[in-house]
């Protein structure tokens, strides 16, 4: 032991705030500060309502969550002066929620009530109440965001829940007594479930959507945690006094408790230097295709078909996309609200599977509370008079890049792709960045173009060394944020547009 501090009757967690600690007081519903030497900071004592419990795991944009469990609360705390700043309501008897990684949505078990809260933070607002199974105490949002996984402590199964729709996609029974939190670590292959009314953690393949192994832990696992490594997990069991340590095996999948073996290692599909992937970047003008001559659906039809992917790389959400596939498969309509924005892909994507041999990889950052809060930030910035000089120099901007793209040569997919059309689209976009990404958080210019681009990084380092050919279709904007991106790595082989366009013409 290297110290002891005095923190309270009911310490039940601690998270960093600043240079100090913020530490829950179940029974006491306050929230205490900690100096750097572990002493109460006077006057550092916020009530927050009855029974606050374990804080969520991680911060964005220096906040984290907590649930009062008793008050039917989730709070918003500032990691740097560890204030809770606001509150919005859930079901009845939070547990501990889990939160999308950039700040969108809150998923919020609610135990008594058999819900799940959903919660849009950056308006603070409920988007939605999930009916989900009795005695959820607690869920885990999977690595892709795609899907939220409750555990269903009264009925012993999962539950899975889209995080677009937010409805029940699945279910998976026949795990352990009282299933009571989840952890998807690693590449999200497989989650980790603790019992706590036995012995034993269930391991959920989550391809499969079955439980493939029931692990011995010790009596009444009652906290699960993954290791930022994404590698290990710890089980605590509370009637045992045990810590155990999981260990996935590479080539099965399985865990195991202690170390993992020397040399068990992932397979790669090849060297990337002998074997590089190849890449077209693909700028849309998306409903100025429906009247463009020179860049029309047809233009953009037969020049993916000239390029012949092996992936498609597409400015659709993750977490959208299995409904917008099932929808086109069952009737040939797509009603998903997100996708069908796209002309592209509506009436080039769609009916080019039906023809063309490529995989589509989903790969948008996009998300509708970002979406929502962005509108109405720039509505009312751009009425605000404090902010008028401001709000003209970024109409200034934007009429600046309008006039060098129209010096350009329109929308002839020739100009599109270059890097004068780049420079003159961001003459608009580097002042707005300047002026809102800070107030935008992910709905900022660079945010997002950091959400796309890390959707797209990992889809490319998973098929690193193929040989394969990908297509990456986004609004023509985002195409020199990628671009850059792109020429750092040395995996890829980046191919121009011009080419296809001349085999397309002269065929």
């Amino acid at each position: 032991m290297v110290a002891h501090w005095e923190a309270g009757d009911t310490p039940l967690d601690l998270v960093r705030v600043g240079d100090g600690w913020l530490v829950s007081q179940f029974r006491d519903s306050t929230l205490i500060k900690l100096d750097p030497d572990g002493a109460v900071v006077p006057g550092a004592v916020w009530n927050v309502g009855s029974g606050p419990s374990l804080f969520s795991p991680g911060e964005v944009r220096g906040e984290t969550w907590i649930t009062s469990e008793f008050a039917d609360l989730l709070w918003v705390v500032d990691t740097e002066t560890g204030v809770p700043v606001r509150s919005h309501a859930t079901g009845d008897r939070p547990y501990p929620a889990d939160v999308m990684w950039d700040g969108s949505h809150a998923f919020v078990p609610n135990l008594d009530a058999g819900t799940v809260s959903v919660i849009d933070l950056l308006n603070m607002e409920t988007d939605a109440t999930v009916d989900a199974c009795p005695g959820p105490p607690g869920g885990a949002l999977t690595p892709d965001q795609v899907t939220y996984v409750v555990a269903c402590g009264g009925s012993e199964e999962l539950v899975f829940v889209n995080t677009a729709s937010f409805a029940v996609t699945g279910r998976i029974p026949g795990l352990g007594p009282r299933p009571f939190s989840v952890v998807v670590p690693g590449d999200g292959r497989y989650a980790v479930v603790n019992n706590a009314g036995g012995s034993t953690v269930s391991v959920v393949d989550m391809e499969a959507r079955a439980v493939v192994q029931t692990i011995e832990v010790g009596q009444q696992p009652i906290v699960l945690r993954a290791h930022p490594d994404g590698e290990r997990v710890f089980v605590a069991n509370e009637l045992s006094g045990t810590l155990v340590e999981l260990v996935p095996i590479a080539e099965t999948g399985d865990a195991r408790s202690s170390t993992a073996a020397s040399g068990e290692a992932a397979i790669v599909a090849g060297d990337a230097a002998d074997n590089p992937n190849e890449i077209v970047v693909l700028g849309m003008i998306h409903g100025g295709h429906t009247t463009s001559e020179v860049f029309s659906l047809e233009v953009v039809r037969n020049l993916v078909r000239e390029i012949d992917s092996d992936y498609w790389l597409t400015e659709i959400p993750p977490n959208r996309w299995d409904r917008a596939w099932a929808e086109y498969q069952a009737s040939g309509i797509v009603a998903e609200p997100r996708t069908r924005l796209f002309p592209e892909y509506m009436e080039a994507l769609f009916p080019l599977t039906r023809e063309l041999d490529f995989e589509v990889i989903p790969t948008a950052g996009w998300t509708e509370p970002m979406s929502d809060f962005r509108a109405a930030y720039l509505d009312a910035y751009s009425r605000d008079p404090e902010r008028a000089e401001a709000w003209a120099e970024y109409q200034a901007a934007a009429a600046a890049s309008a006039e060098a793209l129209a010096a350009g040569a329109g929308d002839d997919p020739r100009w599109i792709h270059t890097d004068a059309y780049d420079e003159a689209y961001d003459i608009r976009m580097q002042v707005y960045a300047r002026l809102f990404d800070d107030e935008l958080g992910p709905g900022g210019w660079d945010a997002i173009n950091a959400s796309h681009w890390a959707n797209i990084e990992r889809a490319l380092d998973r098929h690193r060394g193929q040989g394969a050919r990908f297509l990456l279709t986004y609004g023509a904007g985002h195409k020199g944020p990628f671009l850059r991106e792109l020429r750092r790595r040395d995996d890829i082989v980046l191919l121009e547009v011009a080419p296809f366009l001349d085999r397309m013409e002269n065929r």
